[in-house]
């Protein structure tokens, strides 16, 4: 092979960076009423209830979901392509800084440059001429 590169480019896929959520359980539980107050009666008019409720959701659920995949199926393919092109658009003009990724013993360095052509400069400068190498991330 030969000898690493101590620069390279990094191309991050998405320019941020996705936050975990966290999910209280007790804010579902607090939220929650009491369902069985709604059908407990003694006449089984709730259990008559649950079955038509279940013999609906089991057919129309399914007939539901796939005739609405169909009719949104353009709409997000657009919304796709619309954010995508945004986002080269973004990059391009430099809107969304290009990051230099420098590889020191201690650690990973980053140095964000606006435009390209200063970026793949910057990493040719620390390489000493030649090819940047480009390194992808997702986030």
């Amino acid at each position: 092979m030969g000898k690493p590169k101590p620069a390279a480019l990094e191309i991050r896929v998405l320019p941020w960076r996705p936050r975990r959520r966290k999910f209280d359980s007790s804010d579902l539980a607090d939220g929650a009423g009491d369902v069985l107050d709604i059908v407990d009666d003694d006449t089984g008019i709730g259990l008559v209830i649950g079955l038509v409720a279940t013999v609906v959701l089991l057919v129309f659920a399914p007939v539901t979901a796939v005739v609405l995949s169909i009719l949104f199926l353009p709409v997000e393919a657009g919304i796709v392509l619309v954010v995508g092109a945004l986002l080269l658009i973004a990059r391009f003009t430099g809107v969304i800084p290009w990051h230099v990724l420098m590889l020191t013993p201690v650690g990973d360095e980053y140095e964000t440059l606006r435009l390209l052509h200063r970026a793949v400069r910057r990493v040719r400068e620390l390489n000493g001429g030649g090819r940047p190498p480009v390194v992808w991330r997702w986030v």
